[in-house]
């Protein structure tokens, strides 16, 4: 394990600094949850996916062939049997989605 300083950052590793070049920087950032936010699934993977996905289509619409995708889950390459939903607890921004079309 990597020591910390008195924030929670963890040092900048040798090897990154030397692969960045002089005069480049090299910056870490914890990552922490929304407050009030809990994880979806348990797999880390699985929940880093679900999370990007939710941003997304909160800021753009999703098209095929110019005509709206309305985008609820997801599959991994890994494992292409397993569904995974986007919002799986029936986010607010989907129902009012649903209600708007009919």
């Amino acid at each position: 394990m990597s020591e910390t300083d008195d924030r929670g950052f963890a040092p900048p590793n040798e090897a990154a600094e030397e692969a960045s070049g002089p005069g480049e920087y090299v910056f870490r950032f914890p990552v922490q949850p929304a407050a009030g936010e809990e994880a979806a699934y348990d797999d880390p993977l699985v929940e880093l996916v679900r999370g990007q996905l939710a941003d997304l289509l909160d800021t753009a619409i999703l098209t095929d062939h110019g005509h709206r995708v309305r985008v609820d889950g997801f599959r991994l390459l890994q494992d292409p049997d397993i569904q995974y939903e986007v919002f799986p607890q029936g986010d607010e921004a989907g129902e009012e989605e649903a209600d708007e079309s009919g």
